[in-house]
Parts: structure tokens; C-alpha cells; sequence
């Protein structure tokens, strides 16, 4: 994503260009981008702004429903930003940003590192260009901190603009799983895949 950036223009606009791309059939408000990208306030309308002068977004009024307590809401307008699906570059920018395969798996295994003994890590979907996987990333370990690594796979999401499709067992599981020939476990080691950390492959083969 280094490269990305400096050509770019910073993380930010990776990201939030990622994320409208993907979303181009909606309208955001300057609270859902901010959100969805795990994006400052500040930073993410500065990036907004300076999208729309170049006419990657524009502003479009559009309504909501505000909820007003259990059984009320009320529709409020709001003018937020939406995709300009007329801008002349976004199948190349498209091809450019989601390009996910050159992303360093490695460098995806290593932030994990912090969660628990990780014994497999297996990226497949996005990341070996296959858009219909049953998952992007599996995870197996010990004592994994299940929280902290869902709070990782979340942040992986925002900077890639779409849902990062995950998996976390602990070694029990996914030992069982694997001789029982689970269908979930099977499909994902019979399909393409890159295993970035194997450490238990050789043992359930013995």
C-alpha cells in the first residue's frame, strides 16, 4: 500500500477512494465515510473536499430515517457524497486500488502477530484474485485474543474498502474440523490459496 499512497496522495484517500468504488450506488455522509474508514472527521472532509474538486465524488441531497425512539422515525434530508460515476478514470483506478494480489502476505501475517500463537494463516479470495471464495483470510491459533484480531480484520476492511472476509479458530477446532472433513475447512484448503504460515498442515497428515 506504500506505493499506493505516495502516488496517491496519502492512506486517507487510498482508503476513501477504495471505499466509494466499491459503494458506487451510494450516498455517504461525512459521519459514515469517517466511519467506514476509520478516518479523523477532519481529515476525512478535507479528503472529501478535495475529491469532489477533482471530480472523483460529487454532492448529492438525498433522505435517511432518524430514529426518534423505539416505535418513531422521521426522514431527514442531508446533503452527503456519492461516487461520480461519470469521472473518465474509475475502471482504471478500479483495476489500480483493488489489485489486492500485491498486497505482501507476509506483511498481512505479521499484524497478527500480537493476537496469540498463530499456527495457520491462509489468505485466499481477494487476495489471490478469486472474488467468489467462501473466505479472504483464515486464522488458527492459540490463546488468539479473539477481540484484538477482529478489531485488526475491521481495520483491514477500511483500508481495503470492503469487507474482508474472515475466519478465527483455535487449533482444537480446526484439527477436528479438518479430520471430520468439515465442508467450511475443506472447501478453503481444496480451493486456491496461500498458506503465508503452515504449522500444522504436516502434522494432521501423519
Amino acid at each position: 500500500m506504500e506505493l499506493l499512497t505516495r502516488l496517491l496522495g496519502g492512506v486517507e484517500r487510498v482508503k476513501i477512494m477504495r471505499f466509494f468504488l466499491h459503494h458506487d450506488e451510494t450516498v455517504f455522509s461525512l459521519h459514515d465515510v469517517s466511519d467506514k474508514t476509520k478516518t479523523k472527521s477532519a481529515l476525512a472532509r478535507k479528503e472529501l473536499s478535495a475529491l469532489t474538486a477533482l471530480g472523483f465524488l460529487e454532492q448529492k441531497k438525498t433522505k435517511t430515517f432518524v430514529s426518534q425512539g423505539r416505535k418513531s422515525s422521521k426522514v431527514k434530508e442531508f446533503i452527503g457524497f456519492a461516487l461520480n460515476k461519470n469521472f473518465p478514470h474509475n475502471q482504471a483506478l478500479k483495476d489500480l486500488l483493488f489489485d489486492f494480489e500485491l498486497v505482501d502476505k507476509r506483511d498481512l501475517a505479521n499484524r497478527f502477530k500480537t493476537v496469540g500463537r498463530i499456527k495457520l494463516f491462509i489468505v485466499s479470495g481477494v487476495f489471490i484474485g478469486i472474488e467468489q471464495s467462501r473466505v479472504d483470510i483464515i486464522l488458527v491459533g492459540e490463546a488468539i485474543k479473539r477481540p484484538k484480531a477482529e478489531k485488526i480484520f475491521e481495520q483491514l476492511s477500511a483500508e481495503m474498502g470492503r469487507d474482508i472476509v474472515y475466519s478465527i479458530m483455535d487449533v482444537e477446532e480446526y484439527e477436528y474440523r479438518y479430520k471430520m472433513y468439515d465442508k467450511f475447512v475443506r472447501d478453503i484448503i481444496d480451493a486456491p490459496h496461500d498458506a503465508v504460515i503452515d504449522k500444522l498442515t504436516e502434522k494432521l497428515l501423519v
